[in-house]
């Protein structure tokens, strides 16, 4: 509790640590315009009011991936995209064609640029927008120190729904994710964030926390997705490791959705039809005041990478990750009706068809105080 504290206490600064500044205008676009003009206009601090409509962008390089074509790109710190009217729904960024991202928000894709502060771009916010039917992402950001996304919709976009990376001291909330055949909301190798009270439907992966630590997902709902919430580490980033997240509050339920990865060298393509909650070669995570039910192939489980993943020993000892999920402790959750239809093609072994599933590798991984019908092992080991 005392961790979450502190992370909540860091989250409120988020709202006053890039003020605007004095002097800062509203420019605002109305249909028929551009939001990327009304960007370029914008300087620090200012904000771009988009009025209901539907805006196609002609586009312009995306600067976190080169050959990639995003309809808006921002740049300058601290510069707002919100819509007017009231709903995210009555503003609508619709892809144009061969367009890979609808709004991205970066300047370099240098990964140095997690310690190298001239490389990121501080303060962000959009708001109150449908993203929709981009190739890859609805929103992407890269290397933004501060940042937020809030009552946005991102529907139909073929990879990610909202897509934060390299990322710090933001928050994802309040928004609508559907269609992605990656992961619908995604925080990867990023720290310190938040993302709550979410819907992820129809998706393959709901919610992702990947090789990141002291991310908060909170008071979110899963729900027709193949998996529910995943928290991984996978090899061969930039960042390495996944710790010390907090995953609470969480309402998954019901997501036997097919999966329908498009690049079969793809971790998520894995993820079994039917996942709760995965906690993957992840430390010192909290899983705690969970609702999990109806999931075909499990509730939540606990795994070593290269088990889960039928990676063979020789491979598994190149990898740069500590394979192994140790440190873990899931309390307080309801999971129950969990394993009743496993993805067998997927699932490393049918006895993980439970509620609770732990592959008893790695250490210090712990379970008490949770409502459950079924486990592997029966008896798990109590905190």
């Amino acid at each position: 509790m005392r961790r979450l504290a502190l992370l909540l206490g860091a989250l409120a600064l988020i709202a006053t640590a890039y003020p605007a500044a004095a002097g800062a205008k509203t420019i605002k676009v109305s249909p028929g315009g551009s939001i990327q003009a009304a960007v370029d206009q914008a300087d620090p601090g200012d904000k771009v009011s988009v009025a209901p409509g539907t805006y196609t962008e002609a586009g312009s390089p995306c600067p976190a991936e080169p050959g990639h074509t995003c309809a808006v790109v921002v740049t300058e710190d601290n510069i707002s995209i919100t819509g007017r009217g009231g709903s995210s729904s009555a503003v609508v960024l619709q892809a144009g064609d061969d367009q890979d991202e609808g709004i991205a928000v970066g300047k370099t894709d240098d990964p140095s640029c997690l310690t190298d502060d001239s490389l990121q771009v501080n303060g962000s916010l959009i708001s109150g927008i449908t993203i929709q039917g981009f190739e890859d992402d609805g929103v992407f950001m890269y290397c933004v120190d501060g940042f937020r996304v809030t009552d946005v919709r991102a529907v139909d976009n073929a990879e990610y729904g909202i897509f934060p990376s390299h990322s710090f001291n933001g928050r994802v909330d309040h928004s609508y994710v559907s269609g992605s055949n990656d992961t619908g909301f995604y925080i990867g190798q990023s720290h310190d964030a938040r993302m709550d009270h979410n819907f992820a439907t129809d998706n393959v992966s709901g919610y992702e926390i990947e090789n990141s630590t002291r991310v908060q997902a909170d008071h979110n709902e899963a729900t027709g997705n193949t998996g529910g919430i995943l928290v991984f580490t996978l090899p061969f980033l930039d960042v390495n490791s996944n710790s010390n997240n907090d995953v609470s509050h969480n309402y998954v339920h019901d997501n036997n959705r097919d999966n329908t990865c498009l690049d079969p060298s793809d971790a998520v393509c894995g993820v079994p039809i039917g996942t709760g909650i995965l906690v993957l070669a992840a430390d010192d995570n909290e899983i705690h005041h969970n609702t999990v039910t109806g999931n075909d192939s499990f509730g939540i489980a606990v795994a070593n990478f290269c088990a889960a993943t039928g990676t063979p020993p020789a491979i598994c000892g190149l990898l740069d990750i500590q394979p192994d999920a140790d440190g873990n402790r899931t309390t307080h959750n309801t999971v129950t009706g969990n394993g009743g239809n496993p993805d067998l093609l997927r699932l490393a072994s049918p006895v993980f068809a439970v509620d609770l599933a732990w592959d008893t590798l790695g250490t210090g991984n712990c379970w008490s105080k949770n409502v459950f019908g079924t486990s592997f092992p029966p008896t798990l080991p109590a905190c």
